[in-house]
């Protein structure tokens, strides 16, 4: 079931909070830099003088939610200014979420709650855009990088392109025996997929990512939960396509809390099968590049 908004809206304002999870603490660091493109003659000024933010229409957000109402409608507001289309599929929140996700503008897709990987499977037989880019409700993603996800798939690059925290840095992996467990298993993970597939990924656990459409509804994934993420980018590989990374930043969770808990066994079973049948996968040829008509 799906709740869609009466009308497309423009993106709202940002208001102070959303400044302090989007970019409050980049002035002084993005200022030196456009400086240096400056001098290098890389950019000119009407790269700095041209702000208006054209959303593409080939990229539709989808936007896993679960009681996120704190930072859901930010999320939203930011992605517009990307993205033509804003799916976010509510799985059973017991607070406002829907109805914040509504009012931001969001087409908001019901699934119960079934987990992170059922919602992105069902997101996409909602979506009609050559390309989904998937960005966690939590503020933690920033959707100004989305237009870099989504540059080496339309020129003809890439099929999947993933964020990665150890190119662009992360303030959520460090400092704690949680986020030391998860960076140990992250790092683990991935090199096991290097090895069987012959790539040299970072990082293969991050949920910010963009993907043809077409590709994903090819790979026939069935993850249910957050292990959706590695899931598709064992089945990318092995099925031919072609994946690079780009550097994306995370930040700190805004509000709430991550629903992924490392002291249930039953995440670390999910994640060891998950993990066995991808690196069991039959490799296939390379797919070739599609003309690209985006």
């Amino acid at each position: 079931m799906s709740l869609s908004p009466p009308s497309r809206r423009s993106p709202a304002p940002s208001s102070s909070a959303d400044l302090v999870h989007f970019g409050e603490s980049e002035h002084d660091f993005v200022l030196l830099r456009a400086r240096r493109l400056a001098r290098l003659g890389l950019a000119s000024s009407a790269d700095f003088t041209d702000r208006e933010a054209r959303p593409d229409p080939d990229v539709t957000a989808i936007v896993p939610a679960r009681n996120e109402e704190a930072t859901i409608g930010s999320v939203i507001s930011e992605c517009f200014h990307y993205a033509a289309r804003v799916i976010v599929v509510e799985g059973g929140s017991t607070d406002g979420t829907a109805a914040v996700a509504a009012a931001a503008g969001a087409t908001v897709v019901r699934d119960h709650g079934l987990g992170k990987g059922a919602a992105l499977r069902l997101a996409i037989d909602h979506a009609s855009t050559p390309i989904c880019v998937f960005v966690d409700a939590d503020g933690s993603h920033d959707p100004i990088d989305i237009p870099l996800l989504v540059a080496p798939i339309k020129s003809g690059r890439a099929d999947h392109v993933t964020g990665s925290r150890l190119l662009g840095g992360s303030d959520e992996l460090h400092g704690g025996g949680d986020e030391f467990l998860r960076l140990a298993g992250s790092a683990f993970i991935t090199y096991l997929i290097n090895s069987r597939y012959g790539c040299r990924l970072s990082d293969s656990q991050n949920g910010f990512r963009a993907i043809r459409t077409d590709v994903f509804r090819r790979l026939q994934l069935t993850s249910r939960h957050t292990t959706i993420e590695m899931e598709m980018i064992m089945a990318t590989l092995a099925a031919g396509y072609r994946i690079v990374e780009v550097p994306t930043h995370e930040r700190p969770r805004v509000a709430g809390f991550s629903k992924i808990s490392l002291a249930r066994p039953s995440t670390w079973f999910a994640y060891g099968w998950a993990l066995v049948r991808g690196l069991c996968r039959r490799r296939l040829a390379a797919q070739p590049a599609p003309v690209s008509n985006l």
